[in-house]
């Protein structure tokens, strides 16, 4: 005879149950307290913690590990309710904050809590190779731990922390872009759910964030800017979605995964004096604040994307790429992809960055250390733009940025000896 076939149990279990008179969950708890007590048939008063493992363990064999964490949160409930009620009983669940922990059946890292909780993340991240990189040191970061998030204290990140640098002697930059991709997953969980907090502390970690590259922040002269251009061979196919790509990029700035997420659908189809709009989706920044911007295509930036458009001969459904890649092919040398264009499968940003190494060797283009890079054709564009006093406002929004204080870095090569600020001060002259 089990314990709630006794009288007292019996009593007890009623009264507990009527705690959810007229509520689903009455049914749902008497079902899952009556599956283990048809489990553990003993006295009440020998229930020890090895009868919970056991019993742990036997739903572990036909049930996921959510499940058996839902149903032990039903059974800590319970047992709580008879501590109250029943001098002689402890529960061997214990009272302490983490005493469930054992009770769980299986790693959070394992559970399909954790799939959907990384899936509705990523989904607000841009980049796929970032969603695929930040998906994964998250994984690494649980499987580690073997804890659930609301487990988590300050003391459990130094100690990844020290084992990432010491016991697996990782770069400081990667350690750092490791708890990047930890705190935000943790902000997004913070966010969505009002009984956690985030229980990182950033700062207490004391990392060392990852030097930009010489080079980042290199502007090309425009002398140099133009003899980029003139890199790619404009009778060939190639030539043409190059010369579009290298026109964009440094016309209007745009980043290397914004021109390779470009989709038939972003170009609206009617002109207006001789021009186009072309929307640029979902930009850099934070979630919910990645408002869609709209950059108008004229001029020679115009004509190089018409000029691949005409020749490509793709025919374009709404979810085209715009630019797609090529391959080398026997007897016809390089042609476009179809296999890409068939399955709407992007232009990769390696494939651009690669694209511009080579037309930037090809150019003669030497800044010494300084790395020419694709986001230095963003930062030669915003400073063409400003010198050519394009008001900031206007530069903040076809940059795509949330703030004006990062425009203002595209300002710091504006001065020049032929118009510099200070020359316009009454007491200069």
């Amino acid at each position: 005879m089990s314990y709630i076939e006794t009288a007292q149990g019996e009593k007890l279990f009623k009264q507990y149950l009527d705690k959810f008179k007229g509520k689903t969950s009455q049914k749902v708890y008497r079902s899952e307290i009556r599956q283990f007590f048809n489990f553990y048939t003993g006295a009440i008063e020998h229930l020890k913690k090895k009868d919970f493992i056991r019993y742990r363990d036997h739903l572990g064999k036909t049930s996921k590990a959510q499940t058996v964490k839902r149903k032990f949160s039903i059974l800590n409930q319970f047992f709580k309710f008879l501590e109250s009620k029943v001098k002689s009983f402890h529960s061997p669940i214990g009272k302490n904050y983490g005493d469930m922990q054992d009770f769980r059946g299986g790693k959070y890292v394992e559970s399909e809590a954790f799939a959907n909780h990384v899936g509705y993340w990523t989904e607000s991240l841009v980049c796929d190779s970032t969603k695929r990189t930040y998906a994964g040191a998250v994984r690494l970061f649980f499987d580690y731990m073997s804890k659930d998030p609301k487990d988590l204290v300050q003391d459990d990140f130094l100690k990844y922390r020290d084992h990432l640098l010491i016991e697996k002697k990782q770069k400081s930059s990667t350690v750092w872009n490791k708890f990047i991709a930890i705190n935000g997953f943790l902000k997004f969980m913070d966010a969505g759910n009002r009984k956690f907090k985030n229980p990182l502390d950033f700062k207490r970690l004391a990392l060392v964030p990852p030097k930009k590259d010489k080079g980042y922040y290199t502007v090309l002269s425009n002398k140099e800017a133009k003899k980029l251009m003139s890199q790619p061979d404009r009778r060939t196919l190639i030539g043409k979605r190059d010369y579009a790509v290298l026109r964009l990029m440094l016309t209007y700035g745009l980043r290397v995964n914004e021109v390779c997420k470009l989709t038939y659908q972003d170009l609206e189809t009617e002109r207006v004096k001789g021009q186009q709009k072309l929307w640029i989706r979902d930009r850099k920044g934070r979630i919910g604040r990645r408002a869609d911007t709209d950059i108008i295509l004229n001029g020679k930036a115009l004509e190089a994307f018409d000029d691949w458009m005409s020749h490509c001969q793709i025919r374009f459904e709404t979810d085209t790429p715009l630019f797609v890649g090529f391959r080398y092919q026997l007897n016809q040398g390089l042609a476009i992809r179809w296999d890409d264009v068939w399955t709407k499968k992007a232009l990769t940003t390696r494939a651009v960055e690669y694209m511009i190494e080579k037309y930037v060797a090809q150019a003669g283009i030497d800044h010494g250390d300084k790395v020419i890079s694709a986001h230095a054709l963003r930062h030669t564009a915003f400073t063409m733009l400003a010198k050519a006093g394009v008001e900031l406002v206007d530069l903040k929004f076809l940059a795509g940025h949330q703030d004006v204080s990062t425009t203002l870095i595209y300002l710091h090569s504006v001065q020049s000896y032929e118009d510099h600020a200070g020359m316009h001060n009454p007491l200069n002259k």
